[in-house]
């Protein structure tokens, strides 16, 4: 990892309801290149502090943010949705960047959250790079068991072990039942700005072929799809993040 990654406290934006939002903002010229993380995670992760440090080098302007109820917002987690978190992305980009030009950023599920802030902000958004994107991820990849059934039921959560952690993931009926109002993949997705698309081809989370899904789904006659040989989910590496900064640059120029 890089050094002299920003570590200051983050701003916070209160998003009306007395929940407030956090976020890291570096100002600079050109497109606002805006991160946003993927389920459970926050602005403090690989790529974020990566694109962090990126934009700090070559000036550009750059936000992160942590959604209601994750990282060091605050608002509780069971209230999160596809619907909330994309508001939540929404008001803070609005608040830092009101009218300008945007370059949208998604890491798996926040993939999702990019093209429906992306479809609501319509030509402010002048390109998308999605990582591992994970759009639908309930629908085709979250199949319960009878006893996550059961304890949804119950509950109104399960949880289920997570591969990046100790902790386990938590799934809420509140979650579950705004995804599924929220399926962009059945298509198509009114989009025309350019995508680029960064899959792991050994990547056993998110299947490489929901991108192809993806880039079939986009309007854009501007879509490239990138798999990376032997990439996992997180595509962390030292060669998988200067793709994502070569890819980033390339949209830059083209702003």
């Amino acid at each position: 990892m890089p050094t002299g990654v920003p570590t200051e406290e983050p701003a916070f934006l209160d998003r009306g309801d007395g929940v407030r939002l956090a976020f890291r903002h570096q100002p600079g010229p050109g497109p606002l290149v805006v991160f946003l993380p993927g389920y459970g995670s926050d602005m403090a992760g690989t790529k974020a502090t990566f694109l962090a440090h990126r934009a700090r080098a070559q000036g550009f302007a750059y936000l992160r943010l942590d959604y209601s109820g994750c990282g060091a917002s605050q608002g509780r987690f069971d209230d999160g949705s596809i619907t909330r978190w994309t508001a939540d992305a929404r008001a803070v980009v609005d608040h830092v960047h009101p009218s300008g030009s945007l370059l949208l950023v998604g890491s798996s599920m926040g993939a999702w959250i990019m093209l429906r802030l992306a479809l609501a902000l319509g030509p402010r958004v002048r390109g998308l790079v999605g990582i591992a994107a994970a759009p639908d991820f309930p629908e085709w990849g979250l199949a319960l068991s009878a006893a996550e059934r059961e304890a949804l039921i119950r509950d109104g959560f399960f949880l289920r072990a997570s591969r990046y952690g100790s902790e386990p993931q938590r799934f809420t009926r509140t979650f579950l039942e705004d995804a599924r109002e929220a399926r962009l993949l059945a298509g198509p997705i009114a989009i025309d700005a350019p995508v680029r698309l960064l899959h792991g081809e050994a990547d056993d989370d998110v299947p490489w072929e929901i991108s192809v899904r993806l880039m079939r789904a986009l309007a854009s006659a501007d879509v490239r799809l990138v798999l990376v040989k032997g990439g996992d989910h997180r595509l962390s590496g030292p060669a998988e993040l200067e793709l994502l900064a070569r890819t980033v640059d390339e949209l830059l120029a083209r702003c």
